[in-house]
């Protein structure tokens, strides 16, 4: 992959009732996190992308549909850019969730989801917009910064926001924008 934009879903049923999950077919979009996909897709106008790809959650299959109908392209379902593993978490809400680690926890590790974003970046070729999960984006960020885990705690992926890496030269370009600069539009504008 030369570039990529990865964008948070935007908010879902699972935001408003505080509840982690990857399930697949639980928890959609509400109609604030549909308005908030349309604005960050009209902020893509103009740039270039080969496509999107999207994790085969329901709340990134709507977010990736929504980007894709705006901007007239079409959506891959990429299993490895799916949520976080929560092994027995999976639908807890935040505050029923003991103060652990993740390992402790039973949960995927840091460097499993950076291992398997790394790997979609590499099987693609060209500009993407990878519609994606808080946690995966920060680790696929943090790693392009040269973070561990613990080092990128303040990095805040917001809903519908968009993160924008130059793949080819190893470079963060924003981290969870709502607003893309006219130099990032100017850099993705030719792929």
């Amino acid at each position: 992959m030369k570039k990529a934009i990865l964008m948070r879903h935007g908010e879902s049923l699972a935001n408003i009732q505080n509840i982690i999950s990857e399930d697949i077919r639980k928890y959609p979009l509400t109609e604030r996190g549909m308005e908030q996909v349309l604005f960050s897709a009209e902020q893509l106008r103009g740039m270039k992308f080969d496509g999107i790809i999207n994790s085969p959650l329901l709340r990134t299959v709507q977010t990736a549909k929504t980007v894709a109908d705006v901007l007239g392209l079409q959506t891959f379902e990429d299993d490895r850019i799916k949520e976080s593993g929560l092994g027995p978490y999976n639908g807890y809400k935040v505050e029923n969730i003991p103060k652990l680690s993740r390992d402790d926890l039973g949960m995927e590790s840091w460097d499993s989801q950076v291992k398997r974003m790394r790997s979609v970046i590499s099987s693609y070729d060209g500009c993407f917009v990878l519609v994606s999960h808080a946690l995966p984006i920060k680790a696929l960020t943090a790693s392009f910064l040269e973070m561990d885990e613990r080092e990128s705690f303040g990095i805040d992926i917001k809903l519908a926001s968009m993160t924008a890496i130059d793949v080819e030269n190893n470079k963060v370009l924003s981290i969870g924008t709502l607003l893309l600069t006219d130099r990032i539009k100017k850099i993705f504008s030719s792929c």
